[in-house]
């Protein structure tokens, strides 16, 4: 009797932790344990794939040339070379995890078995996000269920976060999860306390500081996400997509646009201001730094003719009419001032529609219905059903968290049927 009077006495939070503890060490189990023979032979350490040799290389010739990261490879093409497309935070991570675990003199072997096991932990930690972001938009069972699913999914979310498999694509899957967290919680703090632009020029900090500080974090991470991969754009056009769609659906409601405006200028801000100085060095210069400015601006363009119409007493169907009609002006202008730079960063798009010569590679080969079953299972198929659930629950609840999370998920989606090599983003969304 005593032990069951202790047990409801365990907080429900406690409960909550253990239980993604226990989650959290299955996931370790599974992506270290396993394939651990295969890894660590004898004295050597097998990584997975190709790609992790080389980054190995740009983390070896880093640790050796602190600060310097190769941005160019006189080795590869020889005797031309190339620049090399990766963003370094994933190689700065496991030379910085090194160094604390070598204090201060880390060997190669040390820097190898870091690099073999952070893919299975950055694997393993996306239960966090993935349990608070169902916790957020529904419930904490919810919550639990997806982290649950996350770590036990087939396919390629699996396979890219085993132990040996030292490629940044995990961590691409981790850092955009967190970003979709931080503006879910800033979204919904933001409309609980509707904050508005005088609460900025009052500086009533206690209205403001938690959207703020959401806001912040979720910046950061997009910072860390874009120095991660190079096609860190795609987030960020999902984000733009997101804000254009809810600055349209708030104001049609009639509802104020000024925490999107602040969320969204703020949240590409700060991506911007992290990435802008390697952005010469990966050979998207230009494109990249277009792209954020353009949606860095937007949220600012969107809440002033919002502002102006309501001003203006128009009816609120011509908003979406204008915005249409202004995009249309603005694209023909930059078409007609640099055709190459327009053409270029709607290359981009080639993510959803691969070409002849890239479809010879696997893992940009689409997504079919037995490829589904094998990288998800049920979870595909019962998603679609989800799916309507989520568009009903976002119309009658009114729920920019939800549009949020349901616009991000149609567009992966999209991604997965374009290339499979998305699907360890989308493991994310089908738990």
């Amino acid at each position: 009797m005593n032990w069951h009077f202790q047990i409801k006495k365990i907080p429900p939070a406690a409960i909550i932790g253990i239980v993604l503890f226990v989650i959290f060490g299955i996931s370790l189990y599974i992506r270290i344990a396993l394939p651990y023979s295969q890894v660590f032979i004898g004295d050597s350490i097998w990584f997975k794939g190709n790609d992790p040799w080389y980054h190995m290389r740009l983390v070896e010739s880093l640790a050796q040339n602190l600060p310097h990261h190769i941005y160019f490879d006189p080795y590869t093409y020889f005797p031309h070379g190339t620049a090399v497309p990766w963003p370094p935070f994933f190689d700065w991570l496991i030379v910085a995890i090194s160094w604390i675990v070598g204090l201060g003199h880390p060997t190669l072997h040390t820097m190898e078995t870091v690099a073999a096991y952070l893919p299975a932990i950055l694997g393993s930690l996306i239960v966090i996000p993935v349990y608070f972001i169902g916790k957020e938009l529904f419930n904490k069972w919810v919550g639990i269920i997806s982290a649950a699913l996350v770590i036990m999914l087939p396919g390629e979310f699996l396979n890219r976060s085993l132990l040996g498999f030292t490629d940044h694509h995990v961590a691409e899957a981790l850092f955009s999860t967190v970003v979709i967290l931080f503006l879910i919680l800033a979204v919904k703090k933001a409309r609980e306390r509707e904050v508005s632009f005088s609460h900025l020029v009052n500086k009533n900090w206690i209205t403001i500081r938690k959207p703020l500080i959401y806001t912040l974090v979720a910046g950061i991470f997009l910072g860390i996400y874009l120095l991660t991969w190079v096609g860190g754009l795609m987030l960020v056009f999902i984000l733009f997509v997101w804000l254009v769609i809810q600055f349209i659906i708030d104001h049609l409601r009639g509802k104020s646009t000024d925490y999107l405006c602040i969320i969204g200028f703020l949240t590409f801000f700060i991506g911007f201001i992290m990435s802008a100085p390697f952005l010469p060095k990966t050979g998207l210069s230009t494109i990249c730094r277009v792209s954020l400015i353009i949606a860095m601006l937007a949220p600012l363009a969107l809440s002033g003719i919002s502002q102006l119409m309501t001003r203006k007493s128009l009816k609120p169907f011509y908003y979406p009419v204008a915005l249409a009609g202004l995009a249309g002006i603005g694209f023909a202008i930059f078409l007609a001032a640099n055709p190459s730079l327009i053409h270029s960063m709607l290359s981009r798009f080639s993510v959803f529609a691969p070409s002849v010569t890239a479809l010879t590679i696997a893992e940009v080969q689409p997504t079919t219905l037995s490829v589904a079953w094998s990288s998800y299972t049920t979870a595909f198929f019962i998603a679609f059903i989800s799916f309507g659930l989520l568009i009903y629950r976002s119309v009658k609840e009114e729920s920019a968290d939800k549009t949020l999370f349901l616009i991000w998920s149609l567009i992966m989606l999209i991604a997965i049927f374009g290339q499979r090599r998305f699907s360890y983003y989308y493991a994310v969304n089908a738990s």
